[in-house]
């Protein structure tokens, strides 16, 4: 691709954006898009590193190792991607654009299927570990680490002298691990699982990308066609980042409420429970919210009470229909003193 596609303005005659420390000189954006043997060669690197970001990923997960995640994290190639698929957008490449969006598609199918083979050779796990479980119920904290990171990202990429930050940036931002995890899950049968480790993948490309393509427009860099066309072919490309990160936010933000309704009841409930099992040998071993439906686990040695009445105490504390499901194990204790 030849030299004045570039594309940063802030100066005609060179295409570049200076760097305002001056410490490394100018930075561009030329490195998102090689062409010719360049091209032929980052999509070799791409696949390669992937691939082990992958097997890295998948043994991490499963051993519940966080240096193993982390270190596919930085190996993994996939920010890069989206950094090139942001500054397409913002620079009006439609080549790019699709190049881009095939380049992060066909990795991130490429990741699951490494997770799904290697999760078929190994032993099944009987539950899922933390590594696995934390990636399967992203929320919008999570967007808020993706957007920061992503900000983060594009400065480093217009700005060569915040290159130390590079491994930081790919630490933050979880790319790789959600991905094996769709894969491992899909092994195990999980498909709900499945679909919240895609949902934080998406939560993060979508937000990557937009809050790339916003540092990228305050940073300077400028459509490729005549001036005239600028504002139109950049204003175009920051739409669609946004229509994508609104559209993944929905999931995210129903989260959020589940979330908050399920601690909101939990407070609200959790000191009515002590009062109606009272004084009896009954334990809670553990309750959970979903919908309308309060379940309570109990064990010990005396019966518990009517439900009823838990039920209608509930309701009036929260203001809100609810239906309690009580289950209950019952210990036999015994009891024998002996003397020599």
């Amino acid at each position: 691709m030849a030299t004045d596609e570039g594309a940063l303005a802030g100066s005609a005659a060179d295409d570049i954006l200076i760097d305002a420390r001056q410490s490394l000189g100018a930075a561009t954006l030329a490195d998102l898009f090689p062409d010719g043997p360049a091209f032929r060669q980052s999509v070799v690197t791409f696949t390669v590193l992937l691939a082990l970001a992958g097997l890295i990923a998948t043994f991490g997960l499963i051993q519940d190792s966080i240096a193993a995640i982390i270190g596919a994290m930085v190996v993994a190639p996939l920010g890069g991607a989206m950094m090139a698929l942001a500054g397409a957008l913002v620079t009006g490449r439609s080549r790019w654009q699709l190049n881009s969006f095939v380049e992060v598609v066909l990795g991130s199918l490429l990741v699951v299927a490494i997770g799904f083979v290697v999760a078929a050779v190994l032993p099944d796990p009987l539950t899922l570990n933390p590594s696995l479980a934390a990636r399967t119920e992203p929320g919008l904290l999570d967007l808020g680490v993706a957007l920061a990171a992503g900000a983060a990202g594009a400065f480093v990429t217009v700005r060569r002298t915040g290159s130390d930050a590079l491994p930081g940036v790919a630490i933050a931002v979880s790319l790789v691990p959600p991905l094996a995890t769709v894969g491992i899950c899909l092994e195990l049968g999980r498909t709900s699982d499945a679909a919240g480790a895609l949902t934080l993948f998406l939560t993060n490309f979508a937000a990557i990308v937009v809050i790339a393509s916003i540092v990228f427009a305050i940073c300077g860099v400028r459509p490729v066609p005549a001036p005239a066309n600028a504002g139109r072919v950049l204003a175009r490309g920051l739409v669609l980042a946004v229509i994508g990160l609104a559209l993944i936010s929905i999931p995210l933000a129903v989260t959020a409420a589940e979330r908050v309704r399920t601690v909101v009841w939990s407070n609200a409930a959790a000191p009515l429970v002590d009062d109606w099992i009272g004084d009896l040998d009954l334990e809670v071993t553990d309750w959970g919210i979903e919908g309308d439906t309060v379940t309570i686990d109990l064990r010990g040695t005396d019966q518990p009470p009517p439900v009823a009445p838990l039920a209608a105490s509930i309701a009036r504390a929260i203001d809100h229909a609810v239906e309690v499901q009580v289950n209950y194990v019952h210990i036999e204790r015994e009891q024998a003193t002996a003397a020599p």
